[in-house]
């Protein structure tokens, strides 16, 4: 098995982080998610906080984001021991989508948050919530506290403020924590893996994608490194390698030696009309005795 944290486009979007386990027969691609883990099934996205205070100090989060990044506003920052944190019901990642002080001079504030999954890169969040992990705010899209008439949820060292919190629905049983969830599955068996633009001989840069044979597609995984992506290529078509000899070996029992299969695997051939946009397009080739086969998808 292997595992990593690395980025994934989906076509025109923000590159955001997900993390990668590649097991005998499987690529697992997973998410971050805030997800409700004891109590009463609770599926809403949003969950809604309310924090109190007694005088105006730091309630512990900084944040990233906006209308100029096109999203919303972000927790980027939960510091330890403060009033975010104790809530149990914030997470680095959260959105925040509305904002209201019930008191003068923010003595209490309610935030309706939903996490992000497809938070951007760009960002630069960090994957856990412990703050000595939080990025310099040098990186793009500086961390800044969240105010509204007067009201600070910045750290401040010597808050020594009591805390309560709610939650909705409202419910003792309840408790969030954020984890990594499968976002997609990606069989090996006769999958396709490339580091080329579709169409094209133009090879991508320390990014690769992986194609299931029934047409799921992996995104595009970007590594920070050339070396570490030729580990991840390798590693998985070592697998898909080993998933494919096993299968000829099954199909075989079933031919004479003169008609048993030699080769399956993916290539591409380039287009007798090609286009400029569409070079080449993918083909399975099975060698089979003295024939050889041609399909646009594994038979």
């Amino acid at each position: 098995t292997k595992t990593g944290v690395y980025l994934l486009q989906d076509g025109n979007e923000e590159p955001y982080n997900i993390r990668l386990h590649l097991a005998k027969d499987i690529l697992t691609i997973q998410e971050q998610d805030v997800i409700c883990v004891s109590g009463e099934p609770f599926y809403s996205s949003e969950r809604t906080v309310t924090i109190r205070r007694q005088t105006i100090e730091g309630f512990g989060l900084s944040i990233k984001g906006g209308a100029e990044h096109k999203i919303p506003v972000v927790i980027s920052k939960i510091s330890k021991e403060q009033k975010a944190e104790l809530s149990g019901l914030l997470f680095i990642g959260d959105g925040i989508l509305q904002v209201q002080v019930l008191r003068n001079a923010g003595e209490e504030v309610t935030l309706t948050v939903s996490f992000l999954k497809k938070t951007p890169a760009f960002l630069k969040l960090p994957l856990c919530e412990d703050c000595t992990c939080v990025p310099s705010d040098q990186s793009s899209g500086t961390s800044s506290p969240l105010c509204d008439s007067g009201l600070h949820l910045n750290y401040h060292p010597n808050n020594t403020d009591t805390l309560s919190c709610s939650s909705w629905p409202t419910s003792p049983g309840l408790r969030w924590e954020k984890r990594w969830v499968d976002l997609r599955l990606i069989p090996l068996l006769h999958s396709h893996l490339s580091q080329h633009i579709p169409g094209s001989d133009v090879c991508r840069k320390n990014a690769f994608q992986v194609i299931a044979v029934d047409g799921v597609c992996s995104g595009v995984i970007t590594c920070p490194t050339a070396e570490d992506c030729l580990d991840w290529l390798q590693a998985i078509a070592t697998n898909i390698s080993a998933l494919t000899k096993h299968n000829v070996k099954k199909i075989n029992k079933n031919f004479p030696v003169n008609q048993q299969i030699i080769f399956m695997g993916w290539v591409d051939e380039k287009e007798q009309d090609s286009v400029q946009d569409r070079m080449y397009s993918s083909k399975f080739l099975a060698l089979r005795g003295s024939s050889l086969f041609k399909f646009s998808a594994p038979p």
